[in-house]
């Protein structure tokens, strides 16, 4: 009988199922006018991976479930890395063809106001970042510039940024660094290299390769530390801001829908319009392809790195630009509004489930155990962003919310704020904000990471 539950428990498809009704069940529950929608499988599904993973750290090897389950979790996680990216690119690529035809009405009206917006939020949270190791985190021993630049990226949910960040680290040469510091520096450098202390500044005038490559190892583990604590951290942030930004902020969402609406059939206005056709996986795929080609071209940037969209952003940008482009040949790439809904809403559903499961026991360690600070600086840091990018976008760019909402989502390369946006929007629309925000973003984000090193190390 144990043996039945634990399968059951443990069982991927069954937390996701169940990460998923509780979550939207949550969801339905409304403060006010407030709810969080789809958006609830992300907080339902951060407590059961908790639980669960919680149990697998209590499973010792030899121990009965060890080989069967607890081994599995630990090493790949309460449900897959595979499921996380299908869902994902699922959802993206069915959202695109949904909204694409509308992309050039939309770039024709807000133009390079998507730039600043995707610029702006790495650029204020990396400047956030700065000042709270300048003010307040680096009088913690344990946190040096190399954990905060791990937690902007993090914060940022940018795997870009954080490649970026490992490489840059890589690149510094230790051995002039070393014997152009302090005596105090030097000896954060050589804990750095043996936590034990045996090391010291009077019997080390300079660096021995070893050592070199000791301390390269250790910036790269304290990177990833910084965005290991942060990155669950700045998923959370995101999805709760735009949840509450429209909120706060006394935001009449039907007004600005029905503006939007009447906006975009202005732009739209002698555009050709097409037939669609019903839904054809062959064709939904071959978007797919095109996409994930796409984003694995890598652009060389010289001294500051290289920069690829990823195959998320390769999707996203393929779907949008094929279905605006309609047709091509006998291909028909417009799809019926009705089914890629469907499509779009059963990707969103899972995506947001497998995020809370995958990252909720890191985000509940991080909150109680040592990176409390990171996860602490990773709020300020993305709120700060986004407020910031949120009053530039809608009082100075008179921008909708609608597209606003995205572009932020975009800006934070984050797809649950895309998600969250589109939930407490009630329309697709902020697909197109997000599309156009984002490859400026994760530039900025490639920048500003190699940037950093030139003024913190």
């Amino acid at each position: 009988m144990s043996a039945m539950i634990n399968s059951v428990l443990t069982n991927q498809f069954f937390l996701m199922f169940l990460a998923i009704a509780t979550g939207l069940l949550i969801g339905k529950i409304k403060i006010g006018s407030f709810s969080l929608g789809v958006s609830g499988g992300i907080f339902t599904g951060i407590v059961i991976g908790y639980f669960v993973t919680k149990w697998a750290h209590t499973v010792e090897e030899g121990q009965k479930y060890y080989n069967s389950t607890a081994k599995r979790i630990l090493s790949t996680g309460v449900v897959a890395q595979a499921f996380f990216t299908f869902f994902l690119l699922l959802f993206l690529v069915s959202i695109g063809m949904k909204v694409g035809g509308s992309i050039g009405a939309i770039f024709k009206k807000y133009g390079s106001k998507f730039v600043v917006i995707g610029v702006s939020i790495p650029v204020v949270s990396l400047i956030a970042a700065c000042v709270l190791y300048g003010t307040v985190l680096s009088g913690n021993e344990a946190i040096t510039p190399f954990e905060t630049i791990g937690m902007y990226a993090g914060a940022m949910t940018t795997t870009p940024g954080y490649g970026t960040a490992l490489d840059a680290a890589g690149q510094v040469d230790y051995k002039e660094l070393y014997e152009n510091y302090s005596a105090e520096d030097k000896e954060k450098m050589l804990l750095k290299i043996d936590p034990s202390g045996s090391l010291t500044v009077e019997d080390t005038p300079s660096l021995n390769e070893e050592q070199v490559a000791a301390y390269k190892e250790a910036a790269a583990s304290s990177i990833s530390l910084g965005y290991t604590v942060a990155f669950p951290i700045g998923v959370l942030v995101i999805v709760v801001m735009e949840t509450l930004l429209p909120k706060v902020f006394r935001i009449d969402m039907e007004k600005e829908r029905e503006k939007y609406q009447k906006e975009l059939e202005e732009n739209m206005a002698g555009e050709k319009k097409m037939k669609p056709q019903p839904l054809n996986f062959m064709i939904l795929s071959f978007v797919a392809i095109i996409g994930i080609a796409v984003g694995s071209i890598t652009i060389p940037l010289g001294g500051f790195g290289s920069f690829s969209l990823g195959a998320a952003g390769g999707v996203l940008l393929a779907a949008l630009i094929l279905s605006y482009v309609g047709q091509i040949g006998p291909v028909n790439f417009r799809m019926e509004d009705k089914s890629l809904g469907i499509m779009y809403q059963m990707g969103l559903t899972f995506f947001m489930a497998v995020v809370g499961l995958r990252y909720g026991y890191d985000v509940v360690m991080s909150l109680m155990g040592s990176g409390l600070s990171l996860a602490i600086a990773a709020i300020f840091v993305e709120a700060a962003a986004v407020l910031v990018s949120f009053l530039i976008g809608h009082y100075i760019f008179k921008l909708n919310w609608i597209i606003l909402s995205g572009a932020i989502a975009g800006g934070c390369t984050s797809a649950p704020g895309l998600g969250a946006a589109i939930s407490s929007t009630g329309s697709e629309e902020p697909t197109a904000g997000y599309g156009a925000a984002q490859p400026f973003a994760i530039l900025a984000n490639v920048l500003l990471a190699t940037l950093f090193f030139h003024f913190f190390l």
